[in-house]
């Protein structure tokens, strides 16, 4: 008998009900585990909770961004995780329900929707002239930082200063304590189709790990030697340590930007599991391995690199053992890669020597990397795209195809790149086709 496929979903009891309600009967061949939490702070006995339970499941998926953030390293790059994102229906949705309550939804408060989700909304329903204001997501790290108290105080204050006729809370709590305040408000909760979609999604890409013996892979084979001149330092052994463990952090980094798996197998030898095209995209077809600059940058070591590739996990293995011996036989840092046991490419030196300028250029990467949660990968895709095209007006369909991602995924990324300032809406593409034109945007690579 085949073995169903497992879930793991976690989340506030709102939520989780609606996962109950919805996924057993849409999803039979699923088998689901789900953890109700309404805490969104990290706590240990929570992970500790999360770690067993990914022991069981093929993937996660969370109730909202929020959790998401908190414990997401728990689960990547190990099985894949996700969350339910909110989505234009459901604004709608919540701008439905105020209008009931007779409020007037042109001057509403809206948390954590990003300013393009809600001009698409008021713009489809015909409502361009409107006074909304968004409370901009935050992500608490500590219980202390009342993450609740400041949202519900901040819709608060500007339905009590006539600013807003009604409140939109993304948060089951927020919304209730909007309710006992008596001020019109509706709780912007998931709709059936979008958690359907996010359970396909996350279906479909645990069958496709689980198939990937069988697909065209890459498998890189790294050694992380500390540099000769820790050799003469005092603490030695304790120095040895403290470098290649920030060299594995970069190495763990690269595995999740690149959908990769990571099998640590000492604290200096690796092994990274991928998809060839996965690989050529990351690299820009193996011009550059950025994560090998950031290992130089950030500790004191050396890296040999074998690449082997192969339609199955042995034959990708044996090949990037045979390309790391041969990029063992030299002291600096430098690559070797297998294609078959007949073609060998290599050294190929990936790590050049950089100016001040070039490293600065990269802290200042990760910099927008940690404000905006867009990883290094897709930022460096963009300035290249930019500079390969020659352009920088793009609609969503248009990322999508540079990109190979969804075209889901495309808006999603424009509208985290405008909420940062990286990019802002430019016009409106006329195709002289039926159906809504689509937003132009213009990517302001040169603030990255």
């Amino acid at each position: 008998m085949e073995r169903k496929l497992k879930l793991g979903f976690i989340g506030t009891y709102v939520r989780m009900e609606l996962i109950r309600n919805i996924v057993p009967k849409r999803f039979p061949e699923l088998q689901i585990e789900i953890f109700e939490n309404d805490r969104y702070d990290y706590y240990e006995e929570m992970a500790q909770t999360l770690l067993e339970l990914k022991s069981r499941i093929s993937g996660v998926i969370f109730g909202g961004e929020l959790q998401f953030k908190q414990y997401q390293k728990l689960f990547e790059p190990d099985i894949p995780c996700g969350f339910i994102e909110k989505d234009s229906v459901s604004l709608l949705n919540s701008l439905v329900s105020l209008s009931w309550q007779r409020a007037d939804i042109t001057r509403v408060s809206i948390d954590n929707y990003s300013p393009s989700t809600v001009r698409k909304v008021f713009e489809d329903a015909g409502i361009p002239d409107n006074h909304v204001h968004i409370l901009k997501k935050r992500y608490p790290k500590r219980l202390e930082d009342n993450y609740f108290d400041t949202l519900h105080q901040g819709h608060r204050k500007l339905f009590l200063d006539g600013a807003v006729a009604g409140c939109i809370a993304t948060d089951i709590q927020v919304y209730e304590r909007l309710a006992a305040d008596g001020i019109p408000a509706a709780y912007s909760r998931p709709t059936t189709d979008n958690i359907v979609r996010t359970v396909s999604r996350m279906k479909q890409e645990c069958m496709e790990r689980a198939q990937m013996e069988t697909g065209n892979l890459a498998v890189l084979a790294l050694r992380i030697t500390p540099k000769e001149e820790i050799f003469y330092q005092a603490q030695r052994e304790y120095l040895e340590s403290h470098e290649k463990l920030k060299a594995a952090e970069e190495l763990y980094y690269f595995a999740k930007d690149a959908r990769a798996a990571v099998m640590q197998q000492s604290d200096e030898s690796f092994i990274i599991l991928m998809n060839r095209k996965d690989l050529m995209i990351y690299s820009n077809c193996l011009e550059s391995l950025p994560f090998l600059h950031l290992i130089q940058d950030n500790s004191a070591c050396n890296v040999s690199l074998g690449i082997g590739y192969g339609y199955t996990p042995g034959e990708a293995k044996a090949n990037a053992g045979l390309a790391l011996k041969k990029a063992g036989l030299r002291e600096e840092s430098c690559t070797y890669i297998v294609h078959n046991i007949n073609s060998i490419t290599g050294p190929v030196n990936f790590v050049r020597p950089q100016n001040t300028k070039a490293k600065e250029e990269r802290e200042r990467m990760r910099g927008v990397v940690a404000r905006t949660g867009i990883s290094a990968v897709k930022l460096q895709q963009l300035t290249l795209l930019v500079e390969q095209t020659k352009k920088s007006l793009f609609t969503a369909a248009d990322l999508a195809e540079h990109l190979h991602i969804s075209l889901r995924s495309a808006n999603r990324l424009l509208a985290s790149l405008e909420e940062n300032g990286l990019a802002c809406l430019s016009g409106q593409a006329v195709t002289g086709t039926a159906g809504r034109p689509g937003n132009i945007y213009r990517l302001l690579v040169e603030h990255l």
